[in-house]
């Protein structure tokens, strides 16, 4: 195998290393839960700058859209219940 086949092999499978090591440090969502993970610009938590839907299970009818930045200097990870909208869309909150 030549030199830069070995190369592209071996930042092909760290890539694979790294995106497994970051689907772990969430936690997994149960029977109809999502895990939800909120950025922050600041420590005290006020200012929140994105938010993302890390996981959810097939049962959720919905589940949080992402939005804005998509990491972040602080965070908080939620595993929250999805909500039970008997299959019809979930109604529109200003």
């Amino acid at each position: 195998m030549k030199l830069t086949k070995k190369i592209a092999l071996a930042g092909t499978l760290g890539a694979g290393v790294l995106v497994s090591l970051a689907a772990w440090a969430y936690p997994m969502p149960g029977y109809n839960q999502e895990t939800v993970a909120t950025f922050y610009s600041d420590a005290a938590r006020t200012n929140v700058i994105g938010v993302r839907g890390v996981a959810h299970d097939s049962a959720c009818d919905t589940w949080h859209i992402n939005w804005g930045a998509q990491s972040g200097p602080y965070q908080t990870v939620e595993v929250l219940q999805c909500p039970d909208t008997n299959g019809d869309p979930p109604p529109f909150e200003y």
